[in-house]
C-alpha cells in the first residue's frame, strides 16, 4: 500500500447504518448506557472477552458518563439460569470482573462446571462461600437484577452473541466490521461504539462517520 501524502496508510470504512449498525424499534434509553449480552457458555464471548478484551477497550473508549451493563442470557445453554443467577450474584457481590474471568475458565477452558453445586464451587474460590452465595441469591438485589435481564433480552432481542446494544437503540453488527485480522475486528468495534455513543437516539438518523 503507498504511503504518500494523498492515500493514507489505513483506510476505515464510512459508518453507515444499516451496514455497521442497525437501528432498533425500541425506545432509546433514558441514561446513557451500552448493554453487551453474553453467556458463559457461549466460545465467542469467550474469544471477545479474553483474547480481545472487547468489553473493557469498549468501556475505555467510553464518555465517561456512559455506564457498562453486561446482561447474561437466560436460556443460552447448560445451566443458563444458574449462571445467569450467578452473574447477578457477582454483581450486587460487586466481584463481577474476577467472577467473569474464574466462570469463563470453569466453562470454556476446563469444563468443571455440571452443576449448579460446581458454580458455588468457583464462587468458593473467590472467597464466597455457600451461605453468603445462598443468601445473596435470594435478595431482593439479585432478584431486582434478573428482571433487568430478562426486560432488557425481551426488549432488545439478541439474535446472536456477544452483542453490544448503545442507548438501547444501536445495534452492532459485527459481521459489517472490518475482519481482515484480529486487531482491526476489534479496534473496528470500538470504534463504532463511540461512534454510536455520540449519536442522539431520539433523531432517526442515516448518519455516516466519515473520519
Amino acid at each position: 500500500m503507498s504511503k504518500t501524502s494523498q492515500t493514507p496508510a489505513t483506510t476505515q470504512a464510512q459508518i453507515e447504518e444499516g451496514k455497521q449498525y442497525i437501528v432498533l424499534p425500541t425506545y432509546p434509553s433514558p441514561e446513557k448506557e451500552v448493554i453487551e449480552f453474553f453467556s458463559f457458555n457461549c466460545p465467542s464471548c469467550f474469544r471477545f472477552e479474553t483474547k480481545y478484551h472487547g468489553t473493557n477497550l469498549i468501556a475505555k473508549a467510553l464518555p465517561e458518563e456512559m455506564k457498562v451493563k453486561r446482561y447474561h442470557l437466560l436460556d443460552f445453554g447448560a445451566l443458563a439460569m444458574e449462571l445467569s443467577e450467578a452473574w447477578a450474584i457477582a454483581n450486587v457481590l460487586g466481584i463481577e470482573d474476577k467472577a467473569s474471568e474464574a466462570l469463563y475458565d470453569a466453562v470454556q477452558k476446563d469444563r468443571t462446571i455440571k452443576t449448579a453445586d460446581d458454580i458455588k464451587t468457583v464462587f468458593a474460590k473467590l472467597g464466597v462461600d455457600e451461605e453468603t452465595y445462598e443468601k445473596t441469591k435470594n435478595s431482593f438485589l439479585v432478584k431486582a437484577f434478573m428482571a433487568q435481564q430478562a426486560d432488557a433480552i425481551k426488549e432488545m432481542q439478541p439474535s446472536s452473541i456477544p452483542s453490544i446494544i448503545v442507548n438501547r437503540k444501536f445495534y452492532i453488527n459485527s459481521s459489517g466490521l472490518d475482519t481482515s485480522n484480529d486487531d482491526a475486528y476489534i479496534a473496528d468495534y470500538v470504534r463504532v461504539a463511540t461512534f454510536l455513543a455520540s449519536l442522539d437516539p431520539n433523531v432517526k438518523t442515516n448518519a455516516k462517520n466519515k473520519k
